[in-house]
């Protein structure tokens, strides 16, 4: 199993335009069997048109990236125990200013030929009053293949926020919680049908325990880093493109040391230097936050989804 695990992640990896078509994969299967081996069979046709868009990248040297996800906001209408972002264990909650955003992710664009997929998500990024504008920086940048919102279901969008989405045809993706949670999924859902706004509702049977904010975890970290799905997707914050959301969440708190081979500072990076350190970064065999995370693996204890805390 470590090994398939292994294979599969240096796969995706080496061919970022795969990622692209393992997540519809991954997404179809949440819905039915029967959507499911619809989608393996449209796919199977994907496939090649992925492989000759990574030949062409290779042949004529771009630079690019398969997902990166930036956290716009680290405020959320939830608590949940477990959370991946950590939302919870963060010492202060705060959206990050328009113009701060504006003066990350423009050296990011830069640098880079193509991103295929960009996520913003937070926290909840629906509470974000500038979030309109972040999609259309992205989408003006002629850079990124698709914007995605992740969301927790809980917030109706306003009206710039549903025109954007609109206009650039971008995604949302719904995270999949109890109905308590969610009052009004189903409001949401139509508004964005309403709107021709594409969406995915996820339905995760549970998620992972990564182990507590901050606290050393025992075991081989190169073992766990090696079969962990989150490197398959960067982190980018502050100017600075991590290996993983853990080790940007852990450095960016000031809880482990700030290991600079663990990103690509963009902030002393020029846009010629860049494909030598982004190569560098994927060549990382284990980060230093690993010490601290049990990681998204197959052999990660699993634990009920969002069970809340106490406020």
């Amino acid at each position: 199993m470590r090994w398939f695990w292994k294979t599969q992640i240096g796969i995706l990896r080496a061919c970022p335009p795969l990622c692209g078509v393992v997540f519809k994969l991954s997404l179809s299967a949440a819905s039915s069997t029967k959507v499911w081996i619809k989608t393996l069979f449209q796919l199977a046709v994907q496939t090649p048109q992925a492989l000759f868009f990574h030949c062409r990248d290779k042949w004529n040297h771009r630079v690019v990236l398969s997902r990166v996800s930036y956290g716009i906001t680290t405020r959320c209408t939830l608590n949940c125990d477990k959370c991946a972002g950590h939302i919870p264990d963060l010492k202060k909650h705060r959206d990050v200013p328009l113009d701060d955003w504006v003066h990350d992710i423009r050296p990011l664009l830069s640098c880079v030929d193509y991103i295929y997929t960009i996520f913003l998500s937070g926290g909840e990024p629906f509470l974000h009053p500038d979030l309109h504008e972040m999609i259309r920086v992205c989408a003006d940048s002629g850079k990124i293949g698709n914007i995605s919102v992740q969301t927790n279901g809980t917030v109706l969008p306003d009206a710039k926020t549903l025109a954007a989405l609109r206009e650039t045809k971008s995604t949302v993706r719904i995270s999949g919680y109890s109905e308590t949670l969610q009052p009004d999924i189903e409001k949401l859902k139509h508004l964005l049908k309403e709107n021709g706004i594409g969406y995915t509702h996820t339905s995760a049977g549970f998620w992972y325990e990564m182990g507590s904010f901050g606290q050393l975890q025992t075991g081989s970290e190169k073992r766990r880093f090696s079969i962990c799905i989150q490197q398959l997707c960067l982190t980018y914050f502050n100017k600075k493109l991590h290996v993983c959301g853990e080790s940007c969440a852990l450095i960016e708190e000031g809880l482990i040391p700030d290991s600079k081979e663990d990103y690509v500072d963009l902030r002393t990076t020029s846009p010629a230097a860049f494909r030598g350190q982004y190569e560098k970064l994927l060549k990382r065999q284990v980060a230093s936050a690993c010490s601290y995370c049990l990681g998204y693996t197959y052999k990660t204890p699993r634990v009920p989804v969002a069970v809340q805390r106490e406020f």
